[in-house]
């Protein structure tokens, strides 16, 4: 593929999580400014989305499994119809999973008290996630909580806070 088409994939992307999740960033402040007279229905979602998140989270008994997680994410920000950086990236990784764009990366990125998770398309597996001048040249960025697409070197401006980055950032790679 063409930069531009994975450029092409991660817009469209973002546009799928905006028509498919009404509520999206409800743990930011920016969240809480879309739709100003739905006050009431952001919190009944949001309280869904904790409730029910917590309740399967403590219901599921089996190791970690970074491809079940990113699924029970997607789930969760469907069925609630809001959903923080975590689970607006499940949809889109999972949306962007059945279209003929391959590869995607899953990061889960914790620093501290700061964290974000986002997808990138693109990335060369070959190069090592620390070695981010090299391969975001090629990747692409895909953001669904702040409507962000493009080129992945504007994570270093965007979200400086998580240099440098570790091969744990990746949570999941399908392709």
């Amino acid at each position: 593929m063409l930069h531009s088409q994975y450029s092409a994939a991660a817009q469209a992307a973002v546009a799928y999580v905006r028509s498919t999740i009404r509520y999206r960033g409800l743990n930011t402040a920016g969240g809480w400014i879309r739709n100003p007279l739905e006050v009431n229905q952001k919190f009944a979602s949001r309280i869904y989305s904790l409730y029910t998140g917590a309740k399967r989270d403590a219901a599921y008994k089996g190791p970690f499994d970074p491809k079940y997680y990113i699924n029970q994410l997607d789930r969760l920000a469907r069925d609630a119809g809001t959903g923080n950086c975590s689970e607006l990236s499940a949809v889109a990784f999972n949306y962007l999973e059945g279209k003929p764009v391959k590869p995607i990366d899953y990061f889960a990125v914790y620093r501290g008290s700061w964290n974000h998770a986002f997808v990138v398309l693109n990335r060369d597996s070959k190069v090592p996630v620390g070695d981010f001048p090299t391969w975001s040249y090629g990747a692409v960025l895909c953001d669904p909580l702040y409507d962000r697409f493009g080129d992945a070197c504007m994570l270093r401006l965007w979200y400086a806070k998580m240099f440098p980055l570790k091969d744990t950032d990746v949570m999941c790679r399908v392709g």
